[in-house]
């Protein structure tokens, strides 16, 4: 009787294949690469700085002053916003950020920080 009903039939395999390699191209984009991170600030939409967060040995701040200052935190790996005038502190509250693609940004000031990596084709889920 298990001649006639196979538990697997050849087309259930390759379905399975597909779906395995699928979900695998998943998890491959989340495996960190080996590009250097590099911080860019943006103010009014142009940039401010760029820094090549492998680099930095110790913490150095930068200080954007106009209507409203933010101060932004680079350290070893990682840059965050860690003081703003805005009165919802939201771009505060985005915390530390270490892998390409995340970003913060304080409206009120028009200042932007953004990870990227040193390898980026500059599109992302973000461009649109």
């Amino acid at each position: 009787m298990s001649g006639r009903f196979p538990l697997f039939r050849k087309r259930d395999l390759l379905v399975f294949l597909v779906a395995f390699l699928l979900a695998a191209a998943g998890f491959w984009r989340w495996i960190p690469s080996d590009d250097a991170l590099i911080a860019v600030v943006e103010q009014n939409g142009e940039v401010v700085k760029r820094v090549d967060l492998e680099r930095v040995t110790e913490p150095e701040t930068l200080t954007l002053e106009g209507d409203v200052t933010v101060t932004v935190l680079f350290e070893p790996g990682q840059v965050s916003i860690t003081n703003s005038d805005c009165p919802d502190q939201v771009c505060v509250r985005t915390g530390v950020l270490t892998r390409s693609g995340q970003s913060a940004v304080c409206l009120p000031a028009r200042v932007a920080v953004r990870i990227e990596g040193e390898n980026a084709s500059g599109a992302d889920g973000m461009t649109g």
